[in-house]
């Protein structure tokens, strides 16, 4: 198996463990690159905040546990990688490299504080932080790499990606290529040097790690704007499943996303042309430009009909969407659909499926030690 990148993060608190982990690093993996890191003692608790999502039930916490000062970020290279799926909780199933796995348990008994450690189990995980403490993916960084670690570390104060806003719009979505499931739903034709609308319109299953992502927390209900280069744009990220699409054709079109040769993830062809369709449908008027991709579509996916004349008759649009709509098992959204959607995904139902999912893999001593956790996090 091909070499694969990692990284291991030693908090503040836990430096005075860094030699004997370089050490045993050094004779499992090879070390290629040691950071020393600093963010910001105002910004500290938003970027574990950022860097973590919604997995960090405390960033104040975890803060105090750790330390606020200066950290050391390594990177290695698994010469030889067992790579093993593994479901991290009752959704997300992964490949976990296990070797960088159980030495990161290791190091977390060596040090006898609970995430004093931190360490990318997976490829994705590894893109994730990287282009958030670096702004770079792996593929990336391997271009500047050396082949072994030459003894020095390079010293960087600086705070997460995005933190004061993003350089430009490749920036920013080269961030959310590596960190988030999404597409931007139509007008991408002109990104990233300009784009044709007052907003941004972006298909996301995680509204709320967007949010941490994109630095804009606050908004919850799925609006931000975001300063990108020296222009306030605004995001439009409420059309996650349950809000604007039937929740299985939101799930589909994700499943179905491809990547555009700009550099960002657009839904495929037949997505992008009967998911704008419902748009214009929903918006109860189809506009000229929108008419033309719509026509230029139709060619590209092969519809055996007469778009020209559907797309100037309003009822016989909406007839065409709502056929397709019932070949693929797909409905129109209604205020009982978005509540129970909202019903199904509350915190008290997650906690639910996550507690089913840990009895059931790991035990109850384990359940109740994972509650013990969270009832002193809560206290903390």
């Amino acid at each position: 198996m091909k070499p694969e990148l990692y990284l291991y993060i030693i908090w503040e608190k836990s430096l005075s463990k860094k030699d004997m982990i370089l050490a045993d690093l050094e004779k499992k993996f090879v070390i290629q690159k040691i950071y020393e890191i600093k963010w910001s003692k105002q910004n500290f608790i938003k970027n574990l905040k950022r860097f973590y999502g919604f997995s960090l039930d405390s960033a104040q916490y975890k803060a105090n546990l750790c330390g606020n000062g200066p950290f050391l970020l390594i990177i290695i290279s698994d010469l030889h990688p067992r790579i093993e799926k593994r479901f991290l909780d009752d959704v997300h199933e992964v490949d976990v490299n296990l070797n960088v796995y159980e030495n990161k348990m290791l190091y977390r008994e060596w040090i006898g504080i609970d995430f004093a450690l931190h360490g990318s189990i997976s490829k994705k995980e590894t893109n994730h932080d990287l282009v958030l403490l670096l702004g770079k993916n792996i593929k990336n960084l391997e271009k500047e790499l050396i082949s072994k670690w030459d003894g020095s570390i390079e010293i960087i104060s600086s705070d997460l990606i995005g933190t004061d806003g993003w350089k430009d719009m490749k920036q920013f979505l080269d961030v959310l290529n590596e960190t988030l499931n999404y597409v931007i739903l139509r007008s991408f034709e002109n990104i990233p040097e300009k784009f044709s609308h007052h907003d941004i319109d972006i298909l996301t299953d995680d509204v709320k790690n967007m949010s941490n992502i994109i630095n804009e927390n606050s908004h919850s209900d799925g609006k931000a704007s975001v300063k990108i280069g020296n222009k306030k744009i605004l995001l439009d990220f409420r059309y996650q499943e349950g809000h604007h699409y039937d929740e299985n054709w939101s799930r589909d079109i994700l499943k179905r996303r491809i990547f555009h040769k700009k550099g960002f993830y657009v839904p495929c062809n037949e997505d992008y042309f009967y998911s704008l369709l419902f748009h214009t449908i929903t918006q109860k008027h189809i506009r000229d430009d929108y008419k033309e991709i719509l026509k230029k579509l139709t060619t590209v996916i092969q519809i055996d009909q007469n778009m020209h004349l559907i797309l100037n008759d309003f009822n016989a649009a909406e007839k065409f969407s709502n056929k397709y709509m019932k070949k693929m098992g797909y409905h129109k959204q209604t205020i009982i659909h978005e509540i129970l959607y909202k019903i199904k995904r509350t915190e008290l139902m997650r906690l639910v499926k996550v507690s089913i999912f840990l009895l059931k893999t790991y035990g109850i001593r384990f359940l109740f030690k994972k509650i013990k956790e969270k009832i002193d996090t809560m206290k903390n």
